[in-house]
């Protein structure tokens, strides 16, 4: 598509008077050197929206948005960059100057065009369709169910693609637009035996890209056993590209910009539809049945500096939160999570609790990782196992969080709600980021699952909660430097074991306190021979995997120790030491987090008193 050029690009913003465009949308009253108004983009009754005519920005003290005049008329009428550029230009007479197309740009950007109009007319046909065609009436009867009406219906085109594609194919061919055409917009398909509908008896949802244009659909199932995908979306064309477009956007960014810069995430179409008409939720957009993209995530950041994740809260749900979080988290934002009860989507739980469930189900999200340790610790339980992969776990999700202020802000309150001392913890996300440095993360496509294609909307109505498990992708636990030491010297030389099974009950508040222990408990109890690589191999093999994935770098090659009673001795007594230190570091943490009685805080610090007594003779905190 043809570019315009920077020079005009600069023209067209000197020509611009930010008071004039400003102006003409609401109403401005002047305030000393600037202008000012209730802010179009967020609710207010005291005008905290100022407009500077000499540095031609305007400025919302109250939401935070701002920018120069183009931004405004992107926010405000809904366009992307190049439409209210021309707009401005228009306005001020500037002649729109673009760089030459090649001649492949121009049969592309005339082909997106013819798509784009064969899309319009599909659209419309599917629309007519749903309304009026008796053999729709399984769909509306579908729509009814749902408590979706026909006003609801219209305000986002919904529709029935019959089985029957001939009189949308007789209808495209009076517009002049033949098979071809069609098959290019992925409205047609061919195979051995000619060609046939992409879309056959399914509810119709048009995907529209920022500028409302319709660049493609979705479509749902409508019989059982029909077919084993849910959902079918249009495949690549020149102007649809599933991974870059999110359902609803061209209605949102409007709203997502009056609610605070703030975008609510659903897992389908219809949980979107539900927020916008029945909850007044209109800040809400989901993805096309399938995993959140880094393409979604730089879309969601120019219109949004928040989100909340409001997906339903079983195990798929739970799983497709994580790949969101880290996406959002990984380009700056902020991301919460809404807690839907279990079993309920956003549409399941305005029809089963009302649309005021739903709103202060949003209002009240939490920061996801906040959400996120509560789920893993109830997972956790007691499980020594668990626990154990608990922090590191927790640790990875941290480490997406791109600015350093408020990672550690959520390192010291995580540090406290999973019981863990704050120096270790940060250390353990450190060195996670440290790592992925050193070891960027592959340019392959991540995994794909096969059902990311069509899980959006997997329970049409509350069922029973599925048991959460924790995601596949594995973090290997931090081993605390006085642990890996103990793992070494246990695997390699055989008098250090016995020293260390003889001292098993001195090693209980490390093992517990230290990061790693658990795995020195293990290789207490199995003793794998030193110098015996199978013998070493089947012991890693037995440990779960963040586990095993610890032990990576540390072999069972056999060493020799003078003295290993001794060695073992000052060993252990060096782990009590830095054992008293963890537990002198997360009681520092509990205290200063304030979230605690005043009578627990006086506990704390007698128990405080007391490790110092034991670690430095007389010395009182």
């Amino acid at each position: 598509m043809a570019r315009i050029t920077e020079e005009c690009v600069a023209r067209i913003k000197d020509s611009a008077d930010i008071v004039d465009i400003v102006g003409g949308c609401i109403q401005l009253r002047r305030a000393g050197n600037s202008w000012k108004a209730c802010c179009p983009f967020h609710n207010e009754k005291t005008p905290s929206f100022h407009v500077n005519p000499a540095r031609q920005t305007f400025h919302c003290f109250g939401c935070g948005v701002g920018g120069d005049a183009i931004k405004f008329l992107m926010m405000f009428e809904n366009l992307d960059y190049p439409t209210a550029l021309r707009r401005v230009a228009d306005k001020n007479g500037v002649a729109v100057v673009e760089e030459d197309e090649n001649p492949e740009q121009q049969r592309r950007r005339r082909l997106r065009g013819r798509i784009i109009e064969a899309n319009q007319l599909a659209s419309d046909y599917f629309h007519r369709q749903l309304c009026r065609n008796l053999e729709a009436s399984h769909v509306r009867e579908y729509l009814k169910q749902r408590e979706f009406n026909i006003e609801v219906a219209k305000a986002w085109q919904l529709g029935w693609a019959p089985p029957d594609f001939s009189n949308l194919r007789q209808l495209a061919a009076s517009k002049q637009m033949d098979t071809h055409l069609l098959t290019e917009a992925y409205l047609l398909q061919n195979n051995s035996r000619g060609s046939y509908a992409v879309f056959r008896d399914r509810l119709m949802f048009p995907i529209h890209n920022v500028r409302g244009e319709i660049v493609g659909f979705s479509g749902r199932i409508m019989a059982e056993g029909q077919d084993p995908r849910k959902y079918v979306n249009t495949g690549d064309t020149v102007a649809f590209h599933k991974g870059e477009l999110l359902f609803g956007l061209f209605k949102a960014t409007s709203h997502i910009a009056r609610a605070g810069m703030c975008v609510v995430i659903c897992e389908g179409q219809l949980d979107v539809i539900a927020c916008h008409e029945k909850a007044d939720i209109r800040n809400a957009v989901a993805g096309l049945g399938t995993a959140f993209t880094d393409e979604h995530a730089a879309t969601l950041r120019k219109y949004a500096k928040k989100a909340v994740l409001c997906y339903d809260g079983d195990n798929a749900g739970i799983k497709a939160s994580e790949k969101t979080y880290r996406k959002l988290a990984a380009v700056g934002m902020e991301v919460a999570m809404a807690s839907l009860p279990a079993g309920e989507d956003p549409d399941s739980l305005i029809r089963t609790q009302g649309a005021e469930a739903l709103r202060e189900a949003i209002a009240n999200a939490r920061p996801y990782l906040e959400v996120r340790a509560e789920i893993e610790q109830r997972t956790a339980g007691q499980d020594a196992n668990s626990r154990a992969a608990l922090i590191p776990r927790m640790a990875d999700l941290v480490a997406e969080v791109t600015d350093p202020i408020s990672r550690d802000v959520i390192i010291a309150d995580l540090s406290v709600r999973l019981n863990t001392g704050l120096e270790d913890f940060r250390n353990t996300v450190n060195d996670i980021i440290r790592n992925r440095k050193e070891e960027p993360r592959s340019a392959e496509p991540e995994p794909y699952y096969p059902e990311d294609e069509y899980e959006d909307e997997n329970a049409d109505s509350p069922g029973e909660a599925q048991v959460y498990t924790p995601p596949a992708r594995v973090t290997a636990v931090r081993l605390h430097p006085t642990i890996r030491n103990l793992l070494c010297y246990a695997a390699q030389n055989k008098a250090a074991q016995h020293a260390l099974v003889e001292r098993i009950e001195e090693l209980q508040e490390p093992i517990n306190s230290l990061s790693g222990g658990i795995i020195l408990q293990k290789l207490l109890e199995v003793l794998p021979e030193p110098g015996n690589a199978a013998a070493w191999t089947a012991f890693v093999a037995e440990l779960p995997p963040e586990q095993a994935a610890a032990l990576r770098n540390i072999d069972n090659t056999e060493i020799a120790l003078n003295d290993a009673e001794a060695f073992m001795e000052q060993a252990c007594a060096h782990a009590a030491r830095d054992a008293v230190n963890a537990r002198i570091d997360s009681i520092k943490t509990r205290i200063r987090s304030g979230n605690i009685s005043q009578e627990a805080v006086a506990d704390l610090f007698r128990e405080l008193t007391d490790l110092q007594r034991l670690l430095n003779g007389n010395k009182i905190i």
